[in-house]
């Protein structure tokens, strides 16, 4: 600074001096010093004007870092006759825009954050390097551990080989990877559809995002589908050969025998009516599934109960087992008394078809101040661990192998009984023990 007014001092002087020369060159050194004079006075005048620039060029100069740096500084205030006035007032928007801007990114930030948080799919973004960016906690929920929010090998979480190769193939060939397999789960493990998506910004910078669906209902549905319709065109086409081979076998010639007429046609009727009961239970099925409406009247449990035992004495008497219906004559629950007496013939039928000679089959209730339960106990044969989650499944039997049924049927008896009852906005719970027997509750809310 002190030397640029210098330079700007001596060329001041020697300017002016030419100048009063060439003007008055026979009063020189008069002339000569007044025009030194004068080129002090620029000079002071230029220096006092160049320290007042600086010093706003300063200011402006720290605001300026300031906000490059995200710090907050005051505005600069000048007046509107300053020559800087236009500068500061546009430096000063500039962090009004900033800090707007700054704002609506947190904003952002915090929604984006509370969506990964609460988003039912996992997430995990993995970089360039094979290490962890980010993961929500629906992620660690699938891999059933904590992750680290410090960058970390991806590895050290994914832990299961079908995932990790997945991921690995994403990262090695830049290209995204699609494959539906199963995780490790408590209680039971997951069916997840997982995609690692490989994004690029740029030649040298990519990332890895990978999204885990959960789709074990999808598949536990699919499944029960599939079940459905081979167990239904099984059900079907028993009864319907034996009715048909039966019939060609009478009329190729068999007829003419009178016992063997007898026996065949007794078959026929026998697979009739096995195929009827079938269509009749679909029929309700689907009945059920249409939304019928619900009927809530008073019933009288005690009458309802001992109407169904009475009507399926002989079959228990055929099959020697003793009906014991405990539950008190008068006792009443409100209720749709036509889904119950169905829920009661098709858990009493099951009980006595299930049990063994000389069994006992006892039907008992007990009401609270909030529920009431209706309770089937037999002592049958008892259904295996493994199979008392499934019973409920259409046409599904605890001896998946046709050909060696215990008990014949159409395997839909208690699937009508469970809707039934979620019709009924109740709750069935099945005890079984093999060898032992099987106790059905079901519990009702009570209006």
């Amino acid at each position: 600074m002190i030397r640029r007014l210098g330079e700007a001092f001596v060329i001041s002087g020697v300017v002016n001096s030419f100048l009063v020369w060439a003007v008055q060159p026979a009063h020189l050194e008069p002339a000569l010093l007044i025009a030194w004079s004068l080129t002090l006075l620029e000079t002071v005048v230029i220096g006092y004007g160049w320290r007042w620039a600086e010093r706003r060029i300063t200011i402006l100069t720290k605001k300026v870092e300031g906000i490059r740096h995200a710090e907050t500084p005051a505005h600069v205030l000048l007046s509107p006759r300053d020559p800087f006035y236009r500068l500061a007032l546009q430096i000063n928007y500039l962090q009004t825009h900033q800090r707007k801007v700054q704002r609506q990114v947190a904003g952002q930030n915090q929604e984006f954050a509370t969506l990964l948080d609460y988003l039912p799919i996992g997430v995990m973004v993995i970089d360039r390097y094979r290490k962890v960016e980010l993961a929500n906690p629906a992620m660690e929920q699938f891999l059933q551990q904590p992750i680290s929010p410090r960058r970390h090998p991806f590895t050290q979480d994914v832990r299961q080989f079908e995932l990790a190769s997945l991921i690995n193939s994403a990262l090695s060939e830049r290209q995204t990877q699609h494959q539906t397999l199963k995780l490790p789960g408590s209680p039971h493990e997951r069916t997840v559809d997982a995609r690692a998506i490989y994004t690029a910004t740029s030649q040298d910078y990519f990332q890895v995002l990978v999204l885990l669906y959960d789709v074990t209902e999808v598949y536990a549905v699919e499944q029960m589908q599939m079940d459905f319709m081979s167990n239904a065109s099984h059900e079907l086409k028993t009864p319907v050969t034996a009715i048909s081979g039966f019939a060609k076998t009478l009329l190729a010639g068999a007829k003419d025998d009178p016992e063997k007429s007898v026996e065949f046609l007794q078959i026929i009727d026998q697979q009739s009516e096995r195929l009827v009961e079938l269509i009749n239970d679909v029929l309700t099925i689907s009945h059920i599934e249409s939304g019928n409406n619900v009927e809530m009247t008073t019933v009288p449990l005690g009458h309802l109960v001992a109407s169904q035992v009475n009507l399926l004495t002989p079959l228990a008497t055929v099959n020697h087992i003793t009906l014991h219906n405990q539950v008190a004559s008068e006792l009443q629950v409100t209720t749709d008394q036509r889904k119950l007496d169905q829920i009661l013939k098709n858990v009493l039928s099951n009980a006595i078809k299930y049990n063994r000679p000389q069994g006992r089959v006892t039907v008992t209730a007990t009401v609270t101040a909030h529920d009431w339960q209706l309770i089937v106990q037999d002592t049958g044969i008892g259904i295996a661990p493994q199979d008392q989650q499934r019973v409920f499944e259409r046409f599904y039997r605890a001896d998946v192998s046709h050909s060696n049924q215990l008990v014949s049927g159409t395997g839909l008896g208690l699937a009508i009984v469970r809707e039934l009852v979620q019709s009924l906005n109740g709750k069935i719970d099945l005890q079984s023990e093999l060898g032992t027997g099987t106790t059905v509750t079901m519990t009702f809310s009570r209006q």
